[in-house]
């Protein structure tokens, strides 16, 4: 399958909002092999990866750390094409969650994104999964700001956070999160997440006329993958990946969802020169080596965090997959 990919236009109000600061954004679409006419055009896709460097390049360039939260804020009809369309037209706030994300992965792979209701709360959460992927915070508090808005937009305002997740380190005062979503706001934690009464999902939406849903979710439909689901080790890694990193499924669990004994999973990725073990363990351990480049969470915490029940055994697999312990690799 190669490396995930992503809309292009995605990146179309990333640009803009660098260029609202006053900062010219062909440089740096330049610097990552792209210019405007491409991330114009409606079927273009890039490189997920070039995404989120020009977003943590934009940042640096605009010399604020928050670029990603006040481009989310920002966030409009037009902001990430179709989706933006389909979640304000939906017939109710509970419709456009769900379309939003069962829609999002046709437009951005290596992503999970849910919507649950848990008792009176209603959570959205968006992460991506791919664990070599590094740059990962503006698209974060990007991508969690942009629904927010998008909410708001839907209610007219009436929507209030109860509370926010990212699974980064703070950036900056508190004060900037606490003062943009008004609720708590917590860091280091699994996943990046909004969370509000459940209570609003009923609200009927009057930006755009509910009529348009179902054009959009056609349209939407019609772009999604059918029946080119990746060679078998593909198809693997994507389960690993869409599952919580110290909950990853079990090889049966994994040859049941693909309709394969056990023993023909094993087999065939023995033919692909791998296996089981040795997928789940790459993935953990990438997932590990980020957590532990990017954030402060202690060696202990990481490897809870992977599904380790302790650090010492945690260790030494590190230093079996990298060569190195996990305390050398935060230096």
């Amino acid at each position: 399958m190669g490396e995930p990919l992503i809309e292009a236009q995605f990146l179309r109000h990333v640009a803009n909002c660098l260029e609202l600061t006053g900062q010219s954004a062909a440089q740096l679409l330049a610097e990552i092999g792209l210019d405007r006419d491409a991330i114009e055009a409606p079927d273009t896709e890039i490189p997920l990866a070039k995404f989120l460097v020009f977003f943590e390049r934009a940042a640096l360039i605009a010399r604020n750390p928050a670029f990603g939260l006040h481009a989310g804020r920002l966030a409009g009809s037009d902001s990430i094409g179709p989706l933006s369309l389909l979640f304000l037209s939906a017939p109710d706030l509970r419709s456009a969650f769900v379309s939003f994300t069962r829609y999002l992965d046709t437009m951005q792979q290596a992503s999970r994104n849910t919507f649950s209701v848990r008792g009176p709360m209603a959570m959205f959460e968006y992460q991506v999964v791919d664990p070599a992927l590094p740059f990962r915070r503006q698209d974060a508090e990007y991508s969690i700001s942009a629904m927010f808005s998008l909410a708001r937009q839907y209610t007219g305002g009436v929507i209030e956070l109860s509370e926010v997740r990212f699974e980064h380190e703070r950036a900056g005062p508190y004060r900037i999160y606490r003062d943009h979503f008004g609720c708590d706001v917590f860091f280091e934690q699994d996943t990046n997440l909004l969370a509000f009464s459940a209570g609003h999902l009923g609200h009927r939406g009057n930006v755009l006329s509910p009529a348009l849903h179902p054009i959009v979710e056609d349209h939407l439909r019609r772009r999604a993958v059918t029946g080119n689901e990746g060679t078998l080790v593909d198809r693997v890694k994507a389960a690993i990946a869409h599952a919580p990193l110290d909950r990853l499924p079990q090889a049966a669990e994994m040859a049941d969802r693909l309709n394969l004994s056990l023993a023909t999973l094993h087999r065939r990725l023995r033919g692909a020169e791998t296996s089981w073990r040795a997928l789940r363990e790459e993935h953990r351990m990438l997932a590990a080596d980020r957590l532990l480049r990017e954030s402060g969470r202690s060696v202990a915490d990481v490897a809870l965090t992977v599904g380790y029940a302790e650090s010492a055994s945690f260790s030494r697999a590190f230093s079996r997959y990298f060569g190195h312990s996990p305390r050398t690799r935060r230096g």
